[in-house]
């Protein structure tokens, strides 16, 4: 189906830029449906503006949702205008969120619940997740179905640190001790993000130690036993 078709196309990209959903306003085309079909245009929306931080776009919904709107749209003026538009801004709200949850699988059902969990406190640290994006949320909620389909804790976070935290390269020395190494100067934020990730995945019965800009040797590891770079140990 073409991407104009789809009322969830710019629904959905509103969602990833987490932009306020109320500021999208769908506004039936041309203000008023033609009771001539033929003459419809064959897209479900065209146009866009965005003005006053609001975006609206201009949707024909007899092209995908005739059933619906037929009963509740007229071409006579009845001077219900203003109630009609309402309406139908409402329907179309409701018919591109349904679109988005029709097209989830199993796998997508599971994150949206991590998601839910995680923002609701389950696993602790609030304050440290709030630094990060919806969209960086997501990111852990799939480490953390990885985790839970595989077991394997330090994988999880390493493919959850390298993912969020590119600046970050991780060490595991002796299996039980790991050492992360942000190489940039120590940030609120960042910090926030590591410890979060540290607890969330971290084995137990490992330990792991955070430095930042330099860090010590590791055995085993060449590129942090330059002397010019690294502080030896």
């Amino acid at each position: 189906m073409a991407e104009s078709n789809q009322i969830w196309a710019p629904y959905l990209m509103m969602l990833q830029q987490e932009k306020d959903l109320s500021r999208i306003h769908y506004v039936v085309k041309n203000n008023r449906v033609s009771p001539y079909l033929e003459l419809q245009a064959e897209s479900l929306h065209g146009n866009g503006t965005y003005e006053d931080g609001r975006a609206r776009l201009d949707v024909n919904p007899y092209v995908r949702f005739f059933s619906i709107f037929d009963p509740l749209l007229t071409a006579d003026d009845l001077g219900y205008e203003e109630f009609e538009q309402a309406l139908a801004d409402i329907m179309l709200h409701y018919l591109a969120d349904l679109d988005i949850k029709m097209g989830m699988c199993r796998h997508d059902f599971y994150i949206c619940l991590l998601m839910r969990d995680l923002e609701r406190g389950v696993y602790g640290g609030l304050e440290e997740l709030s630094v990060f994006t919806k969209m960086e949320r997501r990111v852990i909620a799939e480490w953390l179905l990885t985790f839970y389909h595989t077991g394997d804790g330090p994988c999880s976070l390493s493919g959850a640190v390298h993912a969020l935290l590119p600046i970050c390269v991780i060490y595991i020395r002796e299996g039980e001790e790991f050492v992360f190494y942000m190489r940039e100067p120590q940030e609120p934020v960042e910090e926030k993000k590591i410890r979060f990730l540290i607890r969330l995945f971290l084995p137990l019965a490992c330990s792991g130690t955070i430095h930042w800009t330099k860090t010590y040797g590791v055995l085993g590891y060449e590129e942090t036993t330059q002397m010019e770079d690294f502080i030896l140990a």
